[in-house]
């Protein structure tokens, strides 16, 4: 008798504790059925719409500029937008989850139950409100980065190109590890082109705009860099090594460094790399001498680096 004592409150525990779980399931459900609901109509719509149809591109794009930033952005804002659904969703499903037990199985839980849920509901959306603002704050630079390559790319498409020997302008060149931002390929050889954004900082009303490049360092108003002068030569070496044995000779290979919208002060020559605004670019990169190309390696080198950045799927292309 006793046993079967046992085993009946064995099995009413484990039908209330099923009932608690079904409970459970019940709230979490609603909450995410509009999501699903919301993310099947989206799939269907879109196998809909492309059901027979085709892209008119036969063939894939070039990378444009700010290409890799543009889809760190993209990631990053589906990162948040997770943080945004989180939020509410943590904040409100577990007391819910107690409240519908009461009324629906009848049960009643002190406040130390409650007390444990609200620490726990605290500390999940603590957790994604600190995702949020770290996201919210990496966002800032990388559209900042994104402006500043998009600004650069603008003012390369400026640049008198001569008919006999044309410019050739390629963006986010991918390589093992890094990107190079602008790559030209011209008669005067080939320029790598990286872009730094920096903001301005605002003193009494006025924007301090004004860099000064000293001692193969970079001056700013408020604080000194010198990694973006290395960047750039590492860059030129690995762009030269690989140009080098695709193409099968010699490419004279120059670095450029540009800082939009700073006013650059020279103390020195700035050769390796040049150091240049934005504004700069369609006057002074024509003027700038890194070697020596014939017109025929000049298409050698650019049918080499087109086939390096043509990679941008035409059916996923905005």
């Amino acid at each position: 008798m006793i046993e079967s004592y046992l085993d009946r409150r064995d099995l009413a525990q484990l039908m209330e504790w099923l009932s608690s779980l079904s409970a459970s399931l019940l709230v979490v459900l609603l909450y995410l059925l509009p999501l699903f609901l919301l993310a099947g109509i989206a799939l269907y719509t879109k196998r809909m719409l492309s059901r027979n149809r085709t892209s008119p591109l036969g063939s894939d794009l070039l990378r444009p500029a700010g290409y890799s930033l543009q889809k760190s952005v993209d990631d990053l804002q589906l990162d948040l937008m997770e943080s945004f659904v989180a939020i509410p969703l943590m904040s409100s499903s577990m007391p819910l989850i107690l409240l519908v037990q009461e009324k629906l199985l009848g049960k009643t839980f002190g406040w130390s139950t409650w007390g444990l849920v609200a620490i726990a509901a605290a500390c999940v959306v603590g957790y994604y409100i600190y995702k949020a603002v770290a996201i919210v704050k990496k966002l800032a630079r990388l559209r900042l980065g994104l402006a500043c390559e998009m600004a650069v790319g603008q003012e390369l498409e400026q640049i008198i190109r001569p008919e006999g020997h044309p410019y050739r302008i390629f963006h986010d060149l991918p390589f093992e590890g890094f990107n190079v931002d602008h790559l030209v390929v011209s008669p005067n050889g080939v320029f790598i082109i990286e872009t730094k954004g920096r903001s301005k900082l605002v003193l009494d009303g006025k924007k301090q705009a004004r860099v000064r490049l000293e001692g193969d360092a970079l001056h700013f108003p408020t604080h000194v860099e010198t990694k973006p002068l290395e960047q750039v030569r590492m860059n030129v070496k690995a762009v030269r090594n690989w140009l080098n044995q695709a193409t099968g000779f010699d490419v004279p290979v120059s670095g450029v460094l540009v800082l939009p919208g700073w006013y650059i002060e020279r103390k020195q020559r700035a050769t390796d790399p040049y150091v240049l605004s934005a504004k700069e670019l369609p006057s002074q990169l024509p003027r700038l001498h890194a070697g020596s190309l014939e017109l025929g390696q000049v298409q050698a080198i650019g049918y080499q680096v087109s086939q390096r950045v043509r990679n941008v799927d035409r059916t996923r292309a905005k």
